[in-house]
């Protein structure tokens, strides 16, 4: 991660710490209006929270590998049959997708090689969660097997996109894309935990399919790769408008 100026570290102080915008605002951070005490107090705390940041900074993406080993795990719960083990450790595995972003952002520990590998291993997740359902409720397949071999099939296409664009995969991690998997994942639990409800499985596909819609308008977006963007193409729409009013069209 590339260092921050004094600024940009106050800056993310403030929004990420209520405690010390009761004492700071971000209209006075941005027109320097510090007495000398504020001023010591908050370099103080800017270098406590850094030192803790870059003490923890390895947990976050420590996680996503334990995510990410645990998928073998889980194929040979599925092979064996074993529904109630596999349900449970795909219940732990999801809930450290949600704790490793908590973590990174937390203590300011996102980072390029974190986003690569929270995609890795949300990439293998979703693929053992639908060879346990292949084996474990092939029912799904039987009657909806169509649904879940076409997302297949346009998520393949976009991440092979995302390798010719930028030699990488994409990981945009937006809002959409995001709430599509969460969708999904719920209907696996429900699925493996209680029954099927095939309702479930039509509104998150309908999700994930909108979600490589954007996908695809973010790589004709963005020349360059740029991973972490919630907002996606909303987001990306917005800064160009920004950048546009701030520095005026751009000279030819």
């Amino acid at each position: 991660m590339e260092p921050l100026t004094d600024y940009a570290r106050a800056r993310w102080l403030l929004v990420s710490y209520p405690n010390i915008r009761r004492t700071i605002s971000l209209r006075s951070l941005h027109h320097s209006v510090f007495c000398p005490l504020v001023k010591q107090n908050l370099i103080i705390t800017m270098k406590t929270v850094e030192t803790k940041s870059s003490r923890l900074g390895w947990l976050p993406n420590a996680i996503s590998l334990a995510r990410l080993l645990s998928v073998p795990v889980l194929v040979w719960l599925a092979v064996q049959g074993w529904a109630n083990l596999f349900a449970a450790l795909l219940i732990v595995a999801l809930a450290s997708d949600l704790l490793d972003g908590w973590v990174a952002r937390r203590f300011n520990a996102v980072s390029r090689l974190g986003a690569v590998l929270d995609s890795l291993a949300d990439m293998a997740l979703t693929l053992v969660i639908l060879l346990g359902i292949w084996l474990l409720h092939p029912v799904v397949y039987e009657q909806d097997g169509w649904i879940i071999r076409s997302l297949v099939a346009a998520w393949f296409l976009a991440h092979c996109a995302s390798l010719w664009r930028y030699g990488r995969l994409a990981s945009f991690h937006t809002w959409l894309v995001r709430i599509g998997i969460a969708l999904f994942n719920l209907f696996a639990v429900i699925l493996l935990v209680f029954n099927y409800y095939p309702w479930l499985l039509y509104v998150s596909a309908s999700l994930s399919l909108l979600g490589v819609i954007e996908h695809f308008i973010l790589l004709a977006l963005l020349p360059q790769w740029t991973p972490n963007i919630p907002g996606g193409v909303f987001a990306v729409w917005r800064n160009r408008a920004n950048h546009r009013s701030t520095h005026g069209p751009s000279q030819r």
